[in-house]
């Protein structure tokens, strides 16, 4: 062999070897275009191939036959990764078994027995293969108008260079093995040309569908950098009053509220920049050029746009769920008639005026009640006796002034609140005096007497329900006085104080002697009545006294250091339970323990929870966690966080008591719980048409949130039909069953079990 002849040969395996190499590079940046990676493989074998007859070649005995099935084996790799590439590209539809099926024969007929005619056989069937290859190809290829409509003549030129070695001129091979190689050379870069429109067609086709799916959404979404908005769809502009980007950027170098100059923005901006969050939500308030104010959340992350840094901002407008949420609260907690605050407020504000205990401050509750309201309605119709209530409610409103707040809390009851310092002689004489004058209705004088009660907070109760029983007692105390009068609370009430350190030490007694326990109640789905849970009740039943109320042992729990020793205690025994059943039936349905507002401000209690699932070994979905409003109010920021950490360990967190909270819906969607529980007092009513209406309000923003909803206090058919309907899935009440003890809240347990293995 020549110096030239090698230098040919060697030139005819390198350059294969890069161009395969190269294509393997560019496909890695691409995986989806298969085709390139496929003829990078068969260009690579053809490099092989080309190594293995060098070596052949040289006639060493040891190695011949090793070489001479490395060369059979990368002609068939080469022929195999040829019709693959080829099969991609020009899409024949061979399925994967078939080119492997096609590839063996090549190899049985190239491992044909060396004898004086096997390579002419050999290099004919190669020829044959490369060039039908190529016909099909070019049949398939040639429309096109790109340069993917030559790979069809080069695969038959491929192919045609075999004639050298088929007519008997081997002198020539080397020159043939060259010609193959930049044959392949030129295949390849078409192959790399296609990967390229391909690659850059689907790029389009992606960015269209990012366009088309934003453009669609009825959610902003820009896309800006620290100085300039880069991309806005037509949510976003309508949201700022906008036709375009270019006009939203000359918006934000003139107003405040723009994206850009939003301090909010550029503060998480810098944030997301120094990779301190991966996402950042705010809120803002934007005013448009119509006047209307906006609630808007952000949501932005960082990406890569057209080279450069930017981030992707996701705009929600929630004005219409505020204003809704901000309605159906007003809704609650005020007066259809008179607009004024109604029972609910008040009990929530004396809740909260009396836990301001530690602030010395002094609250004044005055309860009136209009004399003989029922005969004057049935004397002179409804509809004057409404008036008169709107006409009373404004001449109070007006005589106390703001320092008094004004409530309607029945029929045909107000009460009034004053706190701190304050003159109750002075309110008593205004209060005398607007009795003495008439109400004037449709031109007729009306004069009305009232029964007040008052009392006064600390002197007459130490807290809220306390402060309520005593003005109302007064009141019906003064009813018993003809004319208006006015009756202050008596002191007999401190009698309750007294009561109440009594029970603060039978209820330490009752912790250590374990009194307390566990009773469950089911919860059923709303359709078909299966049990879906228990909510776990505590009951003290004292020895020799009977059952003690749960609301006045856990006031007092709440009010001392022991609601935290308790609330230990009920959850060891609830966990223990749900083990029990939980190895007993081999599962379980959840089993929910309420929380005291007192427990959810240590900041060790998401601890307590992990422990003590740890303790019993069972899944944390099968237990429940139900927290109050005024849990949530007392520290929003630790209940959030509390709520997010059990959440975390698959606990579920419900909110029990719905509806009685001035703030339970502008707390809902920043808490994230997953379970809402309708107070009973929302329950009650139905199906009457105005209670109706509000649960189904709840239900549709629980719907909206995503949360699942339980009704409280079922007590009649006709409740549970109408919460079903109003969208509740869970229904709990005495109408299905009291609080059960363990054993026959485990009844409950086999019935459902074995319903389940019973179906088919």
């Amino acid at each position: 062999m020549t110096q030239t002849q090698s230098l040919l040969y060697l030139l005819s395996m390198f350059i294969p070897l890069f161009t395969g190499i190269a294509m393997l590079i560019v496909w890695n940046f691409d995986r989806s275009q298969k085709f390139v990676r496929d003829f990078a493989f068969s260009t690579l074998a053809t490099a092989l191939f080309t190594l293995g007859f060098l070596t052949y070649l040289q006639n060493v005995p040891p190695v011949r036959f090793g070489a001479m099935l490395l060369t059979v084996c990368c002609a068939t790799l080469n022929l195999g990764f040829l019709i693959s590439s080829m099969n991609r590209l020009a899409q024949f539809k061979l399925s994967q078994k078939q080119i492997i099926g096609g590839s063996a024969v090549i190899f049985l007929v190239l491992m044909f027995p060396p004898s004086p005619g096997a390579l002419l056989v050999k290099s004919s069937f190669a020829l044959i293969i490369q060039v039908v290859l190529g016909a099909f190809s070019t049949a398939r290829l040639w429309r096109k108008k790109s340069v993917e409509r030559y790979l069809g003549p080069l695969v038959i030129l491929l192919g045609l260079s075999q004639l050298i070695v088929i007519l008997g001129v081997l002198k020539y091979i080397h020159i043939q093995a060259l010609e193959a190689a930049l044959i392949r050379v030129v295949i390849g870069f078409i192959f790399l040309f296609s990967a390229l429109h391909r690659s850059k067609r689907e790029i389009k086709k992606a960015f269209d569908q990012f366009k088309l799916m934003t453009e669609q959404s009825p959610q902003g979404v820009l896309v800006l950098n620290d100085q300039t908005v880069l991309y806005s769809n037509v949510a976003a502009q309508k949201i700022y009053g906008c036709t375009s980007t270019a006009e939203l950027n000359q918006v934000s170098q003139n107003e405040p509220s723009s994206p850009i100059d939003s301090s909010e923005f550029h503060y998480y901006y810098q944030k997301l920049q120094e990779q301190k969050m991966d996402t950042a939500v705010w809120g803002e308030k934007h005013k448009r050029a119509d006047g209307k104010v906006l609630s808007l959340t952000f949501t932005a992350w960082l990406i890569e746009w057209e080279h450069q840094l930017a981030a992707q901002i996701l705009i929600t407008d929630e004005t219409d769920l505020i204003n809704s949420a901000m309605a159906l609260s007003y809704q609650e907690t005020h007066d259809e008639l008179t607009g004024l605050a109604n029972r609910r407020m008040l009990i929530q504000q004396l809740h909260r005026y009396c836990y301001m205990d530690e602030h010395h401050a002094t609250c004044i509750l005055t309860i009136l009640n209009i004399n003989r309201f029922k005969l004057f309605n049935q004397g002179q119709g409804h509809v004057i006796g409404d008036q008169v209530l709107l006409e009373l409610s404004r001449k109070l409103s007006a005589a106390v002034g703001v320092e008094t707040e004004v409530m309607r809390i029945g029929g045909d009851e107000f009460g009034l609140i004053n706190i701190s310092v304050f003159d109750i002689e002075k309110l008593n004489a205004k209060l005398i005096e607007l009795c003495k004058q008439p109400l004037q209705i449709e031109g007729r004088h009306y004069f009305i007497s009232l029964a007040i009660g008052q009392a006064m907070y600390p002197v007459n109760a130490r807290n809220a329900d306390g402060l309520l029983r005593a003005a109302n007692a007064a009141m019906h105390q003064a009813k018993k006085i003809p004319g208006t009068s006015i009756v202050m609370a008596d002191a007999k009430f401190e009698e309750s104080l007294s009561r109440a350190m009594e029970q603060e030490q039978e209820l330490k007694n009752a912790i250590i002697k374990r009194e307390i326990t566990l009773f469950y109640q089911p919860k059923v789905d709303a359709l078909t009545h299966q049990l879906m849970g228990f909510e776990a009740l505590a009951r003290w039943i004292r020895p020799g006294k009977g059952n003690v109320n749960p609301a006045e042992f856990i006031a007092v729990a709440e009010k001392t250091a022991l609601i935290n020793d308790l609330g230990s205690m009920l959850l060891d025994e609830a966990c223990s339970q749900i083990a029990t059943w939980y190895h007993q039936f081999g599962d379980c349905v959840p089993v929910a323990v309420n929380v005291s507002p007192i427990q959810l401000l240590d900041p060790n209690f998401s601890e307590l929870i992990r422990d003590v699932i740890a303790k019993f070994n069972i899944p944390p979905r099968l237990l429940t966690l139900e927290i109050t409003e005024s849990a949530a109010i007392n520290d929003l920021d630790q209940t959030q966080q509390q709520i997010s950490q059990l959440q975390h360990m698959g606990i579920h967190v419900a909110m029990d008591d719905f509806g009685t909270g001035y703030s339970s819906l502008s707390m809902l969607r920043r808490l994230r719980v997953q379970t809402l529980k309708i107070d009973r007092a929302l329950i009650d009513p139905l199906p009457s048409q105005e209670a109706t209406a509000i649960v189904v309000s709840i239900c549709q923003l629980a719907k909206a949130l995503n949360m699942h909803v339980v009704a409280e206090g079922v007590e009649t058919t006709d409740q549970s039909e109408a919460a079903r309907k109003a969208g509740c899935h869970e229904l709990q009440g005495y109408l299905f069953a009291k609080p059960l003890r363990y054993n026959e809240a485990e009844a409950w347990l086999a019935h459902r079990f074995d319903a389940l293995i019973d179906q088919p």
